[in-house]
């Protein structure tokens, strides 16, 4: 029998993976998206989501379950954090990466981006009610703190 994993079950790479629970954020957070990435104002960005969920973390290359316990507890939440990344990716896929904002979240399959996402943070993130309305990167945390050992 296995237990839940508990909010003191750490990961070795607790930056990295605020960055990803920043993506999912406002990847599930459609009324984020409506107004500050069709506006083109928003801080994250859309490419700033895909940097930290994508790129930072190689998922697309190999799998979420290869980060376990880097960046995540278990496989619940790998295999939650690898449905939004494939869902992500189909989108790419489709527009490529230079589309407008205005075009992904148009998409007819962005909807399961957000619902993913949305899906994935509850289980990443139980207290995602407490978290600020705008998602810090926690590199851009890291930069201003010098005195902190960088995040592989």
């Amino acid at each position: 029998m296995s237990a839940e994993p508990s909010a003191t079950q750490r990961v070795q790479w607790p930056e990295r993976r605020e960055d990803v629970l920043n993506a999912l954020q406002v990847l599930g957070d459609r009324d984020y998206q409506e107004q500050h990435w069709r506006s083109g104002h928003g801080w994250p960005d859309l490419t700033n989501a895909v940097h930290w969920l994508i790129d930072d973390t190689f998922i697309d290359q190999t799998g979420a379950r290869a980060l376990i316990p880097q960046l995540f507890r278990d496989e619940r939440e790998a295999d939650l954090v690898q449905i939004v990344v494939d869902a992500l990716l189909r989108v790419l896929d489709d527009l490529g990466p230079t589309a407008p904002d205005d075009a992904y979240l148009d998409h007819p399959a962005w909807i399961s981006v957000l619902h993913s996402a949305h899906t994935a943070l509850q289980v990443l993130s139980p207290d995602q009610e407490n978290r600020d309305d705008t998602p810090q990167r926690a590199a851009d945390q890291r930069e201003t703190s010098p005195n902190q050992a960088p995040c592989p």
